[in-house]
């Protein structure tokens, strides 16, 4: 037993159109039932602190600093530290140590200076959404359904570099999904757009689709078939509505048929879509942008397609579900790959096809500039500095051998004073990696049981309910972003207890869910399938890794006594990490028009435990005006 959302249909428009002089077929007239509705809706969300994104350009907290560089390892500030380093090459002397070395390629005393500008934002977004729904009846057994999307943005943030919101990597003309067209500033889309057929107990839908198996606030267990699209506005929408406008439609057909009363089984087939992370320089972008990534869909994963069932029955008061899809990873797994880039160090001239042979490129302008830098970003995206540097070197050479780079072992020092040498030689060093969509196997079960309680106590009407998934050899983002994926067997856990409950006789019953979430392998929002080895350390620390990440949902609404108005709140706290807070306020004065005010408030300690804590910059204050038709 699920809960039912309240969705307004206000302003439904009801026609008959005859079938055959609409399509201009010559067949018997046929009677359609048409209706549509739809809404259009402004979205703003206003920044509460003066952080920045630390994933963009403007918001690095390296901006404008001056950070002494050890080249090697050693302190160069001096004329003695110099001259020491000078007389081990068998090099002359010096008495300035602010005369360039090398020419002028690299100066002295070597400092990495990010020489960016840090930008000031009012907004994290501010946003215009039309949604148009169509659906027709076409006889006793077939109907249509479409939803035309448009989203426009205003763009009211503020980057060093061009904002591009919703053009991605995918496909040629920029759209995320095949029926999508997208530019810098807004996208047009079809995440409906399907033909139904029912007769009795058969159900089939073709055509453009998403397909939503899971109910969970902020955690999703058997919700499998589908990734997510983080672009509008990452998961920031009131969690309560679960994902609602998140899933990636595709291509696709999805049948089912109710064998008797109790059970029901269900399949499809679907073209594979990837998730859709926020682009660079845009305000919820989560990769750091001293990294380019490649997206590996497009000539590689755009033909592929996924498979999948469940199984399905009400046993009076127990339900039980059971599903096993084989799919390809829609959030995909991160490794380094070449660059590409043909740009030589400064103090090698010819030494850029080389170094297009590595995962670096010279980027003086925004690359990483220091190994404070590197070490404090790898712990932000819970990567491990040290191993990683290994595994660039190692993974590419003998390109890396050529321009002298060496692995380091455990040494943190001497990985520091490696990466500070090619830091100072370079300028800044900009990283590339590449993110592909391994496959993997999901098999689940799901327990639900209804309780009777005595008419008027918490237990009436209370469900409860258990889901637990496993992913056999899945593969996990390494925390060196080495070419070896991580492979482990994955677990997910999920326990529900969910209610309607009236508190009093002057107040409608009020919506309660609260939920318990485990997951061994990755974190609970499963970014780019980052492996919790990664976990567990600081800037200056490296990785020492967690077993397992785990959290509690509180969520739920309260109405007014006249429907009016509606309180509702989310809350997040991560085992070992950080909390989230939601709280918010619907408005609905009449069928037409609906206010939403919420605050997204993120509290998370650095201590390289949290996964929320890859967003602690966030606090918002969100604002939703609709209307609709």
């Amino acid at each position: 037993m699920s809960r039912k959302k309240q969705t307004g249909t206000a302003g439904i428009v009801t026609g008959s159109i005859i079938g055959g002089a609409m399509l201009g077929l010559v067949v018997p007239a046929l009677a359609i039932d048409f209706s549509i509705s739809g809404f259009i809706r402004q979205e703003m969300a206003i920044k509460l602190s003066d952080r920045e994104n630390q994933a963009n350009n403007h918001g690095n907290p390296f901006n404008g600093q001056d950070v002494p560089l050890e080249p090697l390892g050693l302190n160069l500030s001096s004329v003695a530290g110099l001259n020491g380093l000078l007389g081990s090459l068998g090099l002359p002397t010096v008495t300035d140590v602010t005369q360039p070395l090398f020419g002028s390629a690299a100066t002295l005393p070597p400092t990495g200076r990010r020489d960016v500008r840090t930008a000031k934002n009012d907004f994290n977004l501010f946003a215009t959404r039309v949604e148009v729904n169509m659906a027709a009846a076409i006889d006793a057994n077939w109907s249509a359904r479409l939803t035309v999307r448009g989203y426009y943005d205003w763009n009211a943030y503020d980057d060093n570099s061009d904002t591009n919101f919703f053009e991605t990597q995918m496909r040629s003309g920029g759209g995320g999904t095949p029926l999508e067209y997208a530019e810098k500033d807004f996208m047009i889309d079809l995440p409906v757009a399907t033909v139904d057929y029912t007769n009795g107990p058969l159900f089939v839908r073709m055509g453009n689709q998403q397909i939503a198996w899971g109910e969970a606030i902020f955690f999703r267990v058997m919700d499998v078939p589908a990734g997510l699209d983080y672009r509008r506005h990452l998961i920031l929408e009131p969690a309560i509505e679960e994902y609602g406008d998140k899933r990636v439609p595709a291509l696709g057909v999805r049948a089912s048929y109710q064998i008797n009363s109790e059970w029901e089984v269900e399949g499809f087939v679907q073209k594979f879509e990837p998730s859709l992370y926020p682009n660079p320089s845009t305000p919820y972008n989560v990769v750091p942008d001293q990294f380019t990534v490649h997206e590996r869909y497009k000539g590689y994963a755009d033909d592929l397609w996924n498979v999948g069932g469940r199984i399905r029955a009400q046993l009076g008061n127990l339900g039980l579900q059971f599903i096993a899809v084989s799919r390809h990873n829609p959030d995909g797994v991160l490794r380094w790959t070449k660059s590409g880039v043909n740009r030589d160090l400064p103090v090698l001239p010819g030494s850029g096809a080389t170094l297009a042979e590595t995962p670096f490129e010279v980027d003086q302008k925004n690359g990483v500039k220091s190994q404070e830098e590197w070490y404090w970003y790898s712990n932000s995206v819970r990567l491990d500095g040290t191993q990683g540097l290994n595994a660039a070197i190692d993974d590419f050479q003998p390109a890396t051998g050529a321009v002298t780079a060496y692995n380091v072992g455990e040494s943190d020092a001497l990985a520091r004073g490696e990466l500070d040498t090619f830091f100072w030689l370079s300028g800044g060093l900009r990283g590339h990696i590449e993110n592909v969509f391994p496959y993997e196997n999901v098999f689940g079960a799901s327990v639900n049981y209804v309780f009777d309680g005595e008419p008027g106590s918490f237990l009436e009407q209370l469900i409860g309910r258990v889901e637990v998934t496993y992913t056999p050899d899945r593969t996990f983002t390494n925390p060196t972003l080495g070419q070896d994926f991580i492979k482990e067997d994955q677990w997910s856990f999920a326990a529900v207890f969910e209610k309607w409950h009236r508190w009093s006789e002057d107040f409608p019953a009020a919506y309660l869910v609260l939920q318990f979430m485990y997951k061994n392998g990755s974190d609970i929002f499963d970014v780019k399938t980052r492996h919790l080895s990664g976990y567990n350390s600081t800037a200056t620390t490296t990785p020492k890794g967690v077993d397992y990440s785990a959290a509690i949902a509180f969520a739920g609404f309260q109405p007014s006594p006249s429907l009016e108005w509606k309180f509702e709140w989310a809350v997040l706290y991560e085992i070992d990490g950080g909390w989230f807070f939601q709280p918010g306020l619907r408005w609905k004065p009449n069928d037409k028009w609906e206010a939403n005010i919420y605050a997204n408030i993120v509290v998370a300690p650095e201590d390289g435990r949290s996964a929320i804590a890859l967003v602690d910059y966030l606090d918002e204050l969100a604002l939703r005006v609709t209307y609709q038709f």
